[in-house]
């Protein structure tokens, strides 16, 4: 049984790791918007409904949280919202009793802040382009000051951010390709909510001169955008039947295509083979072939030829060749 003492002393330890929030009342013309906000209201009548919801309860429910400037300023971190709305409150329906917001006053780095606007914003709707734009922050931040967030150091950047905010690895990889990939013109569209994030993940994939004559001919869906890559940038389905003629795939396929995406490397792309004939030209490097002037990766080739020459194929002609072999050899089969 406990020793009643040891109760005593381990509550007292609780109360020393988890000290009680103190709420501070701060005029709302002593609050600093924090220049790195991202997530503001969508237009005036978000902020004015948040005014009705505030004047209906009689106050601001939940404490906005600052950083203190100087001896009479701070800057908010969260509750951008809850400031305007209060600010309307005043200015706009004079009502007086809504000047001071609660407040919980935090101890952190300008690092931390600006991270901390990114976690508080999860819990608000945010636009995909929005979403971007935290991630490539965060990962700026993660990468630049590792000792601000020694609790999510090691392993991949995707991975840390993932186990951060409770995303899937392949959505936060995504977000990454769209910030570091797409072009200035793309972007915009894609901030104004022209253009969805599909959308532009595939643009993201092209060149910087092909999003832009993509977005020009009117390519704004994902399925638009899909089947223009695949016509400008991308083999056609003869072009990739005769690669696998010329180069005499067929000796090395096999119904398991990663294992033929391996031999194509070891086969071609290490040596860097080069094959330049009347049918076609091709260029092989570690990572891609280059076929008439259209380079995609070893993977989207094999995905390619997967379109013209399924894997049931390769099987068929295994199971051929085996039993050829099998009669010729039974043929010649010596009689004692």
């Amino acid at each position: 049984m406990a020793k009643i003492s040891n109760v005593f002393s381990k509550e007292e330890v609780k109360k020393t790791i988890h000290p009680k929030r103190i709420t501070k009342w701060i005029h709302y013309t002593k609050l600093v918007r924090n220049e790195k906000q991202y997530c503001d209201a969508k237009d005036k009548e978000e902020i004015e409904g948040l005014a009705d919801i505030i004047e209906a309860d009689g106050m601001v429910l939940q404490d906005l949280l600052v950083k203190k400037l100087d001896a009479d300023e701070y800057k908010i971190i969260a509750g951008h919202k809850r400031h305007a709305a209060c600010k309307l409150l005043v200015e706009e329906r004079g009502k007086k009793e809504f000047e001071f917001l609660p407040c919980f006053e935090q101890n952190v780095s300008d690092v931390q802040a600006e991270f901390q606007i990114y976690s508080s914003n999860c819990h608000h709707e945010e636009t995909p382009y929005e979403i971007m734009h935290k991630l490539e922050r965060m990962q700026f931040l993660i990468n630049n000051y590792p000792e601000e967030f020694s609790e999510i150091q090691g392993g991949r950047m995707v991975d840390r951010l993932a186990k951060k905010y409770n995303l899937s690895k392949s959505t936060v990889g995504e977000y990454l390709t769209i910030s570091k990939n797409l072009g200035d013109t793309a972007m915009e569209e894609f901030q104004k909510g022209e253009i969805d994030k599909s959308a532009a993940v595939t643009l993201a994939s092209m060149p910087e001169e092909t999003q832009n004559m993509a977005l020009e001919e009117g390519h704004k869906t994902d399925k638009e955008l899909k089947a223009y890559k695949k016509k400008v940038l991308e083999p056609t389905s003869n072009e990739i039947l005769t690669a696998y003629n010329e180069l005499d795939i067929k000796e090395i396929d096999s119904p398991d295509r990663k294992e033929t995406c391996k031999k194509l490397i070891e086969n071609y792309g290490k040596s860097r083979m080069g094959l330049h004939t009347t049918a076609i030209d091709i260029d092989c490097t570690s990572k891609t072939i280059i076929i008439n002037g259209k380079e995609i990766t070893w993977n989207r080739f094999v995905k390619l030829i997967e379109e013209v020459i399924p894997p049931y194929q390769v099987a068929v002609q295994e199971r051929k060749t085996k039993k050829n072999l099998f009669h010729k050899k039974k043929g010649t089969g010596s009689i004692l």
